[in-house]
């Protein structure tokens, strides 16, 4: 008997600690304003674009449309895969500034460049995890070398973090989560064989926060939180507050979990993308205006960021099943254009690069670099690079967003299952033809008389004129518009420097 006790105390005292039980989902304030919330405005994602590029695109492009923010790919050293898929920049390996964009002294440049022009930078960073845990796949080809020529090993990225960094949560016979909805397995196992760090510690913590402070540091005052969800909040507050992090967009794919994190930062919706895609696919557009439709997305407007599409789920990755993409043509292009009209949080559009696979990766040139957008004979969107950014209703309705900010939607009209229009307070009104035919149509605008730019048209001219004709408004606030088949128009007067 005294042999078997001695040996269940050894088994026990060698058994990983039980997780912590977590606390209970907190409710969900609507007209909670999160902290760290200290931006506004559109987002762009230049996925997978180079630093000098994406410093072009900004003094070019995004600052004279009015885009506020760009976010860039992950800009720390990440594992080489073979094949070079586009998610082995989410596989960290150092917290070296070193990837296929550019080094450490081109992204600086890039920042610098871009806020000049009145674009912040928000870096996807990756705080959870590194690469993979035991470099083995069935399909895919590991190297154990990263872009910086770091070689690591399993649990083991020298200099950095040692296999006591990292969680061995017991939970699952293999350590992966298994249960999507249990916190403790979210928290403490890892994402599909991603070594899991353990940000309980505070050497950990230290080390990430770290990585942050440097990036803010050189300039970046808004970040993308990739699996935000797979940190404990506890840990993710104490990482955000020592860089001391004033914008921050949380990668919370599931909806039932956002209490936990609103109390942090603004999360990133993901409810948003399919509602809309699936109304504009095919069900009565009067539906946007119905408040027991909106009701079923739990997010505060006031600290989410909307999109219809990203680079996960437009891959069919992740959630967001039936979203809208740039494969779908005007039909996008419209959607798109009523998300930035729409108010109902910070929008965010996507910029990408065509794609056979799931797991393609970006346009390269020679030695696997990725291959440049702009170039001597100018901007490269035609094949390869889409750059749906720079379509004229959605760069248009860039402007409209800032001209329309914080008013409310009023005065919301439909004409069968296909048209619908709606003011944004004095400042704006948009009407949005899903038909493949015109609408000729006089609206109760609500603006006041006088000449009014139409964002479908294109962005502004620096100097705010019109991006075409103006449109007129009567006395009693009336406005005759021709809405283009699969089209929209949205009046507004630009803002400055918008």
């Amino acid at each position: 008997m005294k042999r078997f006790l001695v040996l269940v105390a050894a088994l026990s005292a060698c058994s990983p600690k039980p997780a912590p039980q977590p606390p209970a989902i907190p409710p969900v304030d609507p007209e909670a304003v999160s902290p760290r919330n200290d931006a506004a405005g559109t987002i762009v994602h230049l996925f997978e674009w180079t630093w000098p590029d994406v410093a072009e695109e900004c003094e070019a492009f995004l600052g004279p449309a009015g885009y506020t923010a760009v976010q860039v790919s992950p800009v720390v050293e990440n594992h080489v895969v073979v094949g070079r898929p586009w998610w082995e920049r989410y596989q960290p390996v150092s917290y070296r500034l070193d990837t296929r964009s550019g080094d450490r002294a081109a992204f600086a440049d890039m920042v610098s460049r871009c806020r000049a022009a009145g674009v912040e930078v928000m870096v996807d960073v990756i705080l959870n995890h590194m690469a993979d845990a035991d470099l083995r796949h069935d399909s895919e080809t590991f190297t154990g070398r990263g872009t910086a020529g770091t070689t690591f090993g399993s649990y083991d990225y020298p200099g950095l973090f040692t296999p006591d960094d990292f969680h061995r949560c017991g939970l699952t016979p293999d350590d992966n989560i298994a249960d999507w909805d249990d916190p403790a397995q979210v928290w403490n196992c890892e994402l599909v064989d991603l070594s899991d760090l353990d940000t309980s510690q505070p050497d950990v913590r230290e080390k990430v926060g770290a990585y942050l402070a440097d990036l803010v540091s050189l300039g970046v005052t808004e970040f993308r939180v990739d699996t935000a969800r797979h940190l404990s909040p506890e840990d993710l507050e104490a990482i955000l507050a020592y860089a001391r992090v004033r914008y921050a967009a949380l990668e919370v794919t599931h909806g039932g979990w956002i209490g936990y994190y609103l109390p942090i930062a603004p999360v990133i919706n993901f409810t948003y993308g399919p509602m809309v895609s699936r109304v504009f696919r095919g069900e009565s557009l009067a539906t946007l205006g119905s408040p027991e439709f909106w009701a079923s997305d739990p997010h505060p407007t006031h600290s989410a960021v909307v999109f219809l599409s990203n680079h996960d789920n437009q891959r069919g990755h992740g959630v967001g099943e039936g979203v809208l993409t740039f494969k779908d043509g005007a039909l996008y292009d419209l959607a798109s254009a009523y998300t930035l009209a729409s108010g109902r949080g910070r929008p965010r559009v996507m910029s990408s690069y065509a794609f056979e696979s799931g797991s393609q990766g970006p346009p390269t040139g020679e030695g696997e670099s990725i291959a440049r957008v702009h170039g001597d004979d100018g901007i490269g969107c035609r094949t390869e690079w889409i750059c749906e950014h720079r379509r004229p209703i959605i760069a248009g309705f860039v402007g409209f967003e800032a001209a329309v900010r914080g008013a409310a939607v009023e005065r919301f009209a439909a004409e069968g299952p296909d048209r619908f229009a709606f003011a944004r307070g004095a400042s704006g009104f948009a009407a949005f033809n899903r038909s493949a035919e015109a609408w000729q149509v006089t609206l109760d605008t609500g603006l006041e008389a006088g000449t009014w730019c139409d964002a479908a048209q294109g962005p502004a001219a620096p100097d705010g004129s019109c991006p075409g004709a103006e449109v007129a408004v009567d006395e009693a606030g009336r406005a005759s518009v021709t809405v283009p088949a699969l089209g929209a128009v949205g009046l507004f007067r630009p803002r400055p420097g918008a």
